[in-house]
């Protein structure tokens, strides 16, 4: 059952808001057991294994790392994450590095924030299908580098740069199949030339988009008969072509729009923050669209499978490169685009455990609770890929830590002057 209600925004519970997630809903009146159990809807054996894999996230049992003061010999036990592409504490880390990493790799040249949809009609043919998927990833970069190639005003042959980002679903969690992506306003020609492109025809794209996207699904589907009603539907109905959204422009803010896409590489559809209610039988979230906030009621089961049917199949990469971002020519154009003085200076942001907490809580994790001293890994705990907890480090590593150089310590003062005296000495509490 879904039942959709516009809302004032005041009117959202912000206690049950900060209180309600994803992860604690499974757990509620067993919900994703009885799920598993009954499949009121087709489960995949990737949705299981991400599912449970953010279930146990800070699970100690899973396994965790002791860290231990310098100064007092206080411990303090941390779990670990679990890298599941459902988790949102884990999806936020990874969508941070991401960004990072693309922002030093963006040109100094203007970018273009371009949206390409389909008609609804496709959407369950691309929905859970990583073959199509790929297949709309490749067909959009192909739009697009066809267009500038062929139409900028130099009438040179210009490749330009897109990240390209897959976005499976909609702020309802209905499926909503659409590609974001960053384009070079421009191209690089073989000579070694940047060739600017400032103004595209947006007719153009919505049209050469919708042609190239149906006529590949055709050849990928020639059996298909359905797919050929609505095929020949869209073409006759759809005169303009598919909409797209493609006026944004994005000029020497490349971090902000690295940061915009990495909203979309690693995270479940839904934030625990948008889930607002919760009756044993139904669940409530809210979602915002033109300035309006709306509320939906959901079957729980229905809900559950409208979040982790987006959960894209394995080893799938729900971000692709194209053209002079393109992995294999990433190297010599970027020593092309060196010469032209259109490389990015900027150094990576290192996104450690410490420093995401520190900035999250405010608060040092690596700072003693008893003495404010300094804590440094002692051990770490971890299941192998049998099942069996297996231990690593101990006091030698830990040393290691706290003291320069370490074991090879010995060796360094052997080569000290007669008389000279040690730098520091270290006195270690193990009490």
């Amino acid at each position: 059952m879904i039942n959709t209600n516009a809302i004032s925004v005041n009117s959202v519970n912000a206690n049950a808001a900060s209180i309600l997630t994803f992860k604690l809903l499974l757990h509620l009146n067993n919900n994703w057991e009885e799920y598993k159990q009954n499949q009121p809807y087709p489960l995949r054996q990737v949705e299981i294994k991400e599912v449970e894999k953010m279930l146990t996230c800070m699970d100690p049992d899973q396994g965790y790392s002791v860290y231990m003061c310098e100064e007092c010999g206080n411990t303090k036990t941390v779990p670990h994450t679990c890298k599941s592409r459902i988790c949102s504490t884990c999806g936020k880390k990874h969508a941070d590095e991401w960004a990072e990493k693309i922002n030093q790799e963006m040109y100094a040249v203007p970018y273009r924030h371009i949206i390409l949809t389909v008609s609804d009609r496709l959407w369950l043919y691309f929905e859970c299908n990583a073959v199509l998927q790929k297949l709309m990833l490749d067909t959009a970069a192909k739009v697009m580098k066809d267009i500038v190639r062929n139409f900028n005003k130099t009438g040179q042959k210009a490749d330009p740069g897109i990240i390209m980002v897959l976005h499976p679903f909609g702020r309802d969690l209905k499926t909503n199949m659409h590609v974001h992506m960053l384009m070079t306003e421009g191209g690089l020609t073989s000579g070694g030339q940047w060739v600017e492109m400032p103004y595209i025809d947006y007719r153009i794209i919505r049209k050469k988009w919708q042609y190239e996207i149906l006529t590949a699904l055709k050849k990928a589907l020639p059996q298909d008969k359905p797919l050929k009603q609505i095929i020949d539907w869209c073409f006759k109905e759809r005169t303009n072509g598919f909409n797209i959204q493609a006026k944004r422009r994005i000029t020497g803010k490349t971090k902000k729009a690295a940061r915009y896409m990495a909203r979309y590489v690693r995270h479940p559809a839904i934030a625990d923050s948008r889930i607002i209610g919760y009756d044993t039988k139904n669940v409530i979230f809210v979602y915002e669209r033109e300035g309006i906030i709306r509320k939906v009621v959901m079957d729980k089961f229905a809900f559950i499978h409208n979040v982790i049917k987006h959960i894209p199949d394995a080893h799938f990469k729900m971000v692709r490169y194209y053209g002079i971002h393109g992995r294999r020519s990433r190297k010599n154009v970027r020593e092309v685009m060196s010469k032209l003085g259109l490389i990015v200076q900027y150094i990576i942001k290192p996104f450690t455990w410490r420093e995401n907490v520190t900035a999250h809580t405010g608060q040092d994790p690596l700072e003693c609770d008893k003495c404010t001293g300094e804590m440094h890994l002692y051990k770490i705990y971890y299941r192998n890929k049998h099942g069996i907890i297996k231990e690593y480090g101990g006091l030698d590593m830990y040393l290691k830590k706290i003291i320069p150089g370490g074991r090879g310590n010995e060796k360094e003062e052997e080569k000290e002057k007669p008389g000279q005296a040690k730098a520091k000495e270290y006195q270690l509490c193990l009490c």
